[in-house]
């Protein structure tokens, strides 16, 4: 049976007796895209009944004319100790035998197919390698369940899961009965993220973004009737992180750094009427508030606050006095903070040499501890028997490539396959070489390999944090950037390849985004608080090159000069004078970093619904072709693109292991 059908069947056993609608069905399987789900629905109904009409001389699906469906006999679900069918008995009459095997069959054929689709969940126990930790999986398989969060009544976890080919929906999971499919909250086209708890355990909170457009808002679920409302809007280019304060009247959210540094906003939940509030930053205003998570004892909010890409720290805010203090130093990408019941200790995760590891961090001495456990992202609150739910995020970037020259573009095949991370791959067709960032010797570096990634060499021993990698157009040189061990801002570095010597650009700025050359190798593009400027290389002269906007230029030629802005803001040409020209709009081009120019064109990522498209549009001409449909989890926006020439190929950072589960954690050290 084919995998649609097969949706279809398992999500009307899940709602028996209940009758479904079909904009349900659609909403469900098809993720609410009517257009093909109105056919889709009606070939899968079809396909249903020619199977399983070999199985009952009944209908088993029927139909209410211009309500819906429902299935016919109630789904049996089958655990692991009873997954044995009967055995048949000899029947005493032919028509007690049709009896039977109606019976049967029709439970058979439901249960099987109830098994296969729907409760593939049962409790998997294992030990953590080198830890005395115990896991146990409540998801397995089938997208990415994320952001666990428990009821205040301990019953009930909700979970955001991004199911394949489908937006992201809250689930909720009987912790009583976690053998039983989990049970669905939200039918959304759009990605539902975050849940949180109100402390009645009535409301859960969470934030609901547009996949192509970028709206957001953060939504008020009741648990009861499972109506939703917006209670605000929220930044649409980032992830938005929020907490619920200790006596549970304020929802706190991460926003839009402000002029005077506020990016930490306040909702008061007991005023309907309440708009959200900044709340006055007193210290460390420079950096963006991120993630966030109130003291049980109400005296602290725990607050992660981003300098760039490659420095983000966990600070100590004071509720009382406003007053922060710095707990940790050297730290990348945290994903996730956790309370323990004590007040004393926060559980995090974070981002070490290109792995994914959960650290448990005493407040008063800001003592380390690792829980020596990797993919460990995202930890709820933690009980007071010292569990805690996380989701594993075992994501290992690798190379692949698009092939150009063939008459029907195929597929995006592999260059690595390995446990080491492989990212942010540029040619140079001088040097016929890719430069790339590894952690293959234990520490992110900057390596080149030949167009095979074979001959492999490792170019720089920072043993730091290193992103960016942009061969000069002369192939002499790989400017890049990096966060050296012990330093807070990042660098802007020029290696010349050769010889190895090391040089820093310095640009006057805290942090970097992404690099280019300028079409001449006399100065490095970069972009810093949302605009482009250039550095020479010889003088160090710094200058502003856009002023409404700029995240990521590329230079073809001295007038040729092509720049995005962000997320779904378009295309756009910065020509000689200084002016700006649109060329695509954000509707078209919606890509912050993922495009790449040619001799005569550009190529980028365009997302879709559910999709991402690989796009190409002719500089000269000002035509568009689209090329391949990809799965969304292959590739991002923030993806990094580079254009072989020599084999007429776009080369990419793939997302190799796009699965994430959510498990529960009993670990010694939370105990």
């Amino acid at each position: 049976m084919q995998q649609k059908p097969m949706e279809v069947l398992a999500y009307l056993a899940q709602q028996h007796p209940a009758l479904v609608s079909r904009q349900e069905l659609i909403d469900v399987v098809w993720a609410g895209n009517s257009y093909v789900g109105e056919k889709a629905l009606t070939n899968a109904i079809w396909q249903l009944r020619a199977s399983l009409q070999q199985l009952a001389e009944s209908e088993l699906i029927n139909t209410v004319r211009k309500k819906g469906y429902r299935l016919a006999v109630a789904p049996v679900y089958l655990t692991e100790q009873n997954a044995t069918l009967p055995a048949p008995v000899e029947p005493a009459t032919k028509a007690a035998t049709a009896r039977r095997k109606t019976v049967l069959w029709s439970a058979a054929g439901v249960m099987l197919v109830t098994l296969l689709g729907i409760v593939a969940y049962y409790n998997t126990a294992v030990t953590a390698k080198d830890t005395a930790a115990h896991i146990v999986s409540l998801t397995k398989g089938n997208g990415r369940a994320m952001f666990p969060a428990l009821s205040p009544d301990e019953r009930y976890l909700v979970f955001s899961w991004r199911k394949f080919e489908m937006a992201s929906n809250l689930y909720l999971l009987d912790m009583q009965n976690t053998s039983a499919p989990a049970r669905q909250l939200t039918f959304s086209v759009d990605d539902e993220s975050r849940p949180l708890w109100s402390k009645d355990g009535r409301h859960i909170y969470y934030s609901s973004k547009t996949a192509v457009y970028g709206e957001c808002y953060i939504m008020q679920l009741d648990t009861v009737t499972l109506a939703s409302k917006r209670l605000a809007a929220c930044n649409r280019h980032s992830t938005v992180y929020m907490d619920i304060s200790a006596d549970g009247r304020y929802l706190a959210f991460s926003g839009r750094l402000q002029p005077d540094g506020a990016s930490l906003y306040r909702l008061d939940l007991q005023n309907p009427e309440a708009e959200p509030q900044a709340v006055p930053c007193l210290q460390y205003c420079q950096y963006r508030v991120r993630d966030m998570a109130f003291s049980p004892d109400g005296r602290y909010l725990a607050l992660t606050r981003r300098a760039h890409r490659l420095s983000e720290e966990i600070y100590l805010h004071d509720l009382a006095t406003g007053q922060e203090q710095k707990l940790t130093s050297g730290e990348e990408d945290i994903l996730g903070l956790s309370w323990h019941p004590d007040s004393e200790r926060l559980v995090f995760s974070t981002f070490r040499h290109g792995k994914r590891q959960g650290y448990l961090l005493n407040v008063t001495d800001r003592q380390l501890q690792p829980l020596e456990l990797e993919d460990f992202a995202w930890p709820s609150r933690i009980l007071l028997n010292g569990d805690v739910f996380y989701h594993s995020n075992n994501n290992v970037p690798q190379l692949g490539y698009l092939p150009l020259n063939q008459s029907v573009t195929g597929a995006v095949f592999p260059l690595t396959a390995a446990d080491a991370r492989y990212e942010a791959p540029h040619y140079n067709k001088k040097q016929h070489a890719l430069a790339y960032v590894s952690n293959e010797s234990g520490y992110m570096e900057i390596w080149k390999a030949d167009l095979n990634m074979e001959n492999r060499q490792q170019l720089t021993q920072l043993h730091g944090m290193v992103k960016y990698p942009q061969w000069s157009n002369s192939g002499r040189y790989i400017a890049f950037v990096a966060r050296l061990p012990n330093e807070e801002e990042d660098k802007l570095m020029l290696l010349e390849v050769k010889t190895g010597q090391l040089t820093q650009l310095k640009t006057g700025a805290l942090w970097h985004g992404k690099i280019s050359w300028w079409y001449d190798d006399s100065s490095v593009i970069f972009s810093h608080n949302s605009n482009l400027f250039s550095i020479d290389t010889h003088s160090g002269d710094v200058n502003q090159l856009t002023f409404k906007g700029g995240v990521w230029g590329q230079m073809m030629a001295a007038d040729r000069f092509y720049f995005s802005k962000g997320r779904n803001r378009g295309l756009w040409q910065l020509l000689p004078d200084g002016s700006e020209k649109q060329l695509l709009p954000g509707s078209i081009f919606s890509s912050r970093t993922a495009w790449t120019i040619t001799g005569h064109g550009i190529y980028f990522l365009q997302q879709k619904p559910g999709q991402l498209l690989v796009s190409y549009y002719d500089t000269n001409d000002g035509q568009l072709q689209d090329l391949i449909l990809l799965p969304p989890d292959l590739l991002h926006l923030l993806s990094v693109m580079s254009f072989d020439e020599e084999n007429q190929r776009l080369l990419f950072e793939l997302s190799t292991h796009p699965r994430a589960d959510i498990q529960r954690l009993s670990h010694p050290l939370l105990q």
